[in-house]
């Protein structure tokens, strides 16, 4: 039989680590999918050694680059890997406007534009039974699609509305998707980790004091925002459940209005108009990892 592997995404973060502890603890075979090795190789190793799983490898997967994730793609087509499951959980929140290197703004351009590229590359090594699991957020609840959604510039940019944008759009896009794959069987699914205490969060200095009082008894731990992520990636009885959010052991079918709202099948459609575009802008790719 062959090797079947989970591929997770920003796996060297706060909820990132509690998914792939909890993979390793199963006796999974994992692969590290991380922008900084020199700051994931470490958590590598304490994974390792806590879990006594060796088989967790670490691969570099930059998501603000086509140009890394087509090289990620490409190696693991040459090395014949079997996905069973991928699970982008990678994220930013960036508080400065920034471009991609592929002129797309960071936020959208990391937590949707790179994760929907990483995920259409990598069908080709899924198969029936193989899950998707995309990492949202409750922030999807006030995101806006609108025509400038492509467009974001410094002038307008507001950090957590863009992020709200992009993780709402996801979330459709995960819908979407769920309805192309069932035929093949892939099921594909989103985890809401609620309000999690990770690096993310963080507030400007008026309302943190205010912020810390109200919220820090309704935040969760790292390890508890993971739960939905795992079960949905790995539970037997989940089998054949798509086009859903999980929140801890709870799911229910992404909404109707969620799929309906306006623009949603044209940001779908459009996603890979973009896509296009800039895979046709690629130089040949001689990027190895």
């Amino acid at each position: 039989m062959n090797k079947e592997y989970y591929i997770i995404t920003g796996a060297n973060g706060s909820i990132g680590q509690a998914i792939t502890e909890a993979l390793a603890k199963q006796g999974l075979s994992i692969i590290m999918a991380c922008r900084n090795l020199a700051k994931s190789q470490p958590v590598q190793q304490q994974l390792i050694e806590k879990t006594g799983n060796t088989d967790i490898t670490l691969l570099p997967l930059d998501l603000a680059s086509f140009a890394s994730i087509i090289a990620f793609a490409n190696h693991l087509s040459q090395e014949s890997i079997s996905i069973q499951t991928l699970i982008n959980n990678a994220g930013v929140m960036n508080q400065h406007y920034s471009q991609t290197a592929d002129g797309f703004e960071s936020t959208i351009g990391v937590n949707y534009i790179g994760t929907v590229l990483l995920t259409r590359l990598l069908l080709p090594l899924m198969h029936p039974g193989s899950r998707i699991v995309t990492t949202t957020s409750l922030t999807r609840y006030i995101g806006d699609i609108d025509e400038d959604f492509f467009k974001e510039s410094p002038r307008r940019y507001k950090r957590f509305e863009t992020y709200s944008k992009s993780k709402l759009a996801l979330t459709l896009y995960t819908a979407r998707l769920a309805q192309e794959l069932r035929p093949r069987g892939i099921w594909v699914n989103a985890a809401d980790p609620g309000v999690v205490n990770t690096n993310m969060i963080t507030m400007h200095s008026w309302v943190d004091p205010l912020a810390n009082r109200f919220f820090r008894p309704f935040i969760s731990t790292p390890q508890e925002g993971a739960v939905g992520a795992i079960f949905a990636a790995t539970s037997p009885e989940v089998y054949g459940v798509t086009g859903e959010i999980f929140k801890k052991e709870k799911h229910v079918p992404i909404s109707a209005r969620a799929i309906h709202v306006p623009r949603a099948l044209w940001l779908y459609e459009e996603t890979g108009k973009k896509i296009t575009e800039a895979l046709a802008k690629q130089p040949a790719s001689e990027e190895k990892i």
